[in-house]
């Protein structure tokens, strides 16, 4: 049976409501695909179920085929992590125009909630048996013409909330709302919903914006990230790992 090896560092996240049930909880698995080997990568590709081989034939970038790879075995790890099973006990399926979906071999196994993320090197998988789920993460570069990408990204009101920033914190602003609207469309996809972003006009992390769903800024700046989650119920926790070492072991 092919499992994972990981080193990782990790930190809780306390959220604002410190008395709520500490059952409510969130993982935040973050791997910088840097610390992957390439031998290492083509093993993994050979864990793919048909339909997830079918999708990553599809990609012609190398870039989107690594994000892709890494993110499915980042994926199997977290599952096998949040539920104690072997990796070969569940499968991964790619459905057109759906997100990726669980599959366990005892068809009776509640599958816990995940969302996935990436951008350059990072990707991220957040999991959770409490709640459903939307992520996004973002490299901070500084160097973005941050307009440009406003205009035809954001909302008027969103523009305009922008533009009222001051410079010095035009970037963290910029990548905090990004990151807010990719993780709402996520999860309101994982809900069911049809996508609806017009709820959201510029508000940073403030429940009363998206009334019934979740924002958590998770700190991640000391990785270059900004790291949005957005859940469909108030957590207690959410413990971000971040895996230092990654590669395969046959046991």
């Amino acid at each position: 049976m092919n499992n994972i090896s990981a080193s990782a560092k990790g930190r809780t996240v306390r959220t604002a409501n410190p008395h709520h049930d500490f059952g409510s909880a969130a993982t935040l698995w973050l791997l910088n695909g840097k610390s992957v080997q390439e031998n290492d990568l083509q093993h993994f590709a050979a864990w793919l179920g048909p339909s997830e081989t079918s999708r990553l034939a599809r990609f012609t970038r190398t870039v989107r085929r690594r994000q892709f790879l890494l993110g499915r075995v980042l994926l199997r790890f977290a599952v096998a992590n949040i539920t104690g099973l072997a990796s070969d006990e569940f499968s991964v399926l790619e459905k057109c125009g759906e997100g990726p979906q669980l599959s366990f071999r005892d068809r009776s196994y509640p599958a816990p909630n995940f969302s996935l993320s990436h951008s350059g090197d990072w990707v991220a998988c957040v999991v959770s048996t409490a709640a459903v789920l939307g992520v996004d993460i973002e490299v901070n570069r500084v160097d973005r013409d941050f307009d440009a990408m406003c205009s035809f990204a954001f909302q008027a009101r969103e523009q305009v909330w922008l533009g009222t920033r001051p410079h010095s914190e035009r970037s963290a602003a910029f990548y905090l709302l990004w990151c807010m609207r990719e993780a709402l469309y996520k999860l309101q996809c994982n809900l069911g919903l049809d996508s609806d972003v017009s709820a959201l006009v510029g508000k940073e992390n403030s429940d009363n914006s998206l009334p019934g769903i979740y924002p958590y800024q998770v700190p991640a700046g000391d990785l270059g990230l900004t790291a949005v989650v957005l859940t469909s119920r108030r957590l207690s926790v959410i413990r971000q790992i971040v895996l230092t070492g990654f590669g395969t072991a046959d046991v």
